[in-house]
């Protein structure tokens, strides 16, 4: 039987209810007894952090589940359509080269040429269609996000200086090294393009979650509210060049790994996402 997301959306909530009544069930009752005061006390501060980033995760979760099912149906259609455009593409293409060995030096020669190079920019947008849709096995190890990080901004030579990263330490989580540097170097990337410079930070969730939290921030331009819940979704863009595949992408890798992306903008103000990556 095939679970829809509502099936998951109420197994996951019934889950999280019978852990909330377990922890009012064991901390409650010690923390009347041990202090009056329970407002100072660091463990009721504990639990109701706990249930504050549970109830975010649920609301993160619907919020997921229902981009994933539209990127799953949204893929299989793209992958079904170029498939069905190379054919035709390669083709044109081929008469296309016939026609540049025949044809005199001249603007007949130039037209031919501007076919060929319509069709190799076609290509391309294939072939990030392709790599959007193909269902990648994960290759998880044992990763150091932290180290992995810093690699990754020592690679971005030209705007190495506009990107600065906060981590007090190392934090290991287990993932596929090649996917989650695709996505974490999109992000930065997404960032740069904005017009601002980027933040990374690293922190560690435990003890309310076993996992990294990495956010990613930038002071560029920022996004409208109207446009916030589509910038997941394949093809939607606000740049003049570019597929709009990019975040779709991250979104993708990061949901694999069992994690969660969220993010905060407004116009003028930058963009925040926040990555929650699972240890293991």
């Amino acid at each position: 039987m095939r679970l829809t997301t509502e099936m998951i959306l109420m197994l996951v909530s019934g889950g999280v209810f019978i852990i909330l009544l377990v922890v009012f069930a064991m901390y409650i009752p010690r923390l009347i007894q041990e202090k009056k005061d329970v407002d100072d006390s660091p463990k009721m501060n504990t639990v109701m952090s706990a249930f504050g980033v549970l109830g975010e995760e649920i609301k993160s979760l619907k919020t997921q589940l229902a981009v994933k099912e539209r990127l799953a149906a949204l893929g299989e259609v793209s992958a079904g359509i170029a498939h069905e455009l190379r054919n035709p593409m390669g083709v044109i293409a081929g008469y296309a080269r016939i026609l540049l060995k025949e044809v005199p030096e001249g603007s007949q020669k130039s037209a031919v040429q501007g076919i060929l190079n319509e069709i190799e920019e076609m290509n391309k947008v294939i072939e990030e269609l392709l790599k959007f849709t193909k269902s990648d096995s994960l290759e998880k190890i044992s990763l150091d996000i932290t180290k992995l990080v810093h690699e990754l901004v020592e690679n971005i030579n030209d705007r190495a200086e506009n990107i600065r990263i906060v981590a007090s330490e190392s934090f290991y989580i287990r993932g596929d090294e090649t996917l989650l540097k695709q996505a974490i170097k999109n992000l930065i990337l997404n960032g740069l393009e904005s017009g601002g410079d980027v933040q990374i930070e690293l922190v560690d969730e435990k003890p309310v979650r076993n996992g990294v939290m990495m956010t990613v921030s930038d002071n560029g331009k920022g996004i409208p509210e109207t446009e916030l819940s589509k910038i997941f979704m394949p093809f939607y863009t606000t740049k003049e060049k570019g597929l709009g595949i990019g975040l779709a992408l991250v979104h993708k890798i990061i949901t694999a790994h069992g994690g969660t992306i969220q993010v905060e903008s407004s116009e003028g103000k930058g963009s925040v996402f926040k990555c929650f990556l699972p240890a293991d």
